[in-house]
């Protein structure tokens, strides 16, 4: 599936990121012409942003991984997709967003920086996946061949534009899930007269379909989420 195609790998936790070296280092794997255009800094929640009012500033760093080309562009992930194509002028025949550090369930799909630059690849019909493990649990990366794997010997998946994985560190296999519900805690905090946003999932703690991506993640499972920029109520 990704055997000598152009990637081109992004994230939104930015170039320092430790998700993204344990990405590069599974993805490389498969293909020597790959492309790495991140955020310059973190950029989670930002969802599909794009900049459009100031200029973005966009420069070469040095390799992450194995001469592997790197840049940063103090935007978005929908940014560093849309500047890689259009300046770099890297058209990939795939999209690969994380590792996030970070579950990407249910409601999270809409905040998702990481989400957000497969969505923008799927507006040029370029498949695309995004991963994402709980916080900390780079781990997980181990399972990202297997996830190829099994999505090349899986024909409905195979023929999806974009997929949404959320990997536990030791899975007990693999489940095609649907967006779930993940509910959050959110409150406030003051501090030195600035509000933060607080909180944390429930989506593990209310009732809802094994088949969802919350509770298949919950029970173990490696979930994988077809997703789609069309979000019209048929």
């Amino acid at each position: 599936m990704l055997s000598n195609k152009k990637i081109l790998i992004t994230n939104d936790d930015g170039i320092e990121g430790f998700g993204l070296l344990y990405l590069v280092k599974e993805i490389v794997k498969y293909s020597n012409n790959i492309l790495i255009v991140v955020p310059s800094v973190e950029m989670s929640a930002v969802s599909h942003q794009m900049t459009l009012r100031r200029g973005l500033k966009l420069e070469k760093q040095p390799s992450l991984y194995n001469n592997i080309e790197t840049y940063t562009v103090d935007g978005s992930p929908c940014d560093c997709v849309k500047v890689a194509i259009h300046y770099l002028n890297f058209t990939p025949d795939y999209i690969i967003s994380g590792m996030n550090d970070g579950l990407n369930l249910g409601c999270d799909i809409l905040y998702s920086g990481t989400i957000a630059a497969c969505f923008e690849a799927g507006l040029y019909n370029i498949p695309s996946i995004a991963f994402s493990c709980d916080r900390k649990c780079y781990e997980a990366s181990k399972n990202i061949s297997s996830v190829i794997k099994y999505i090349s010997n899986n024909e409905e998946l195979k023929k999806e534009l974009i997929l949404n994985v959320n990997m536990p560190i030791n899975p007990i296999g693999f489940k095609k899930t649907h967006q779930g519900k993940n509910p959050f805690d959110t409150h406030y905090e003051l501090k030195d007269g600035l509000l933060y946003a607080k909180g944390t999932p429930l989506g593990h703690k209310i009732n809802q379909n094994l088949d969802t991506d919350v509770l298949s993640y919950h029970t173990g499972y490696i979930s994988i989420t077809p997703l789609t920029i069309d979000r019209t109520k048929y």
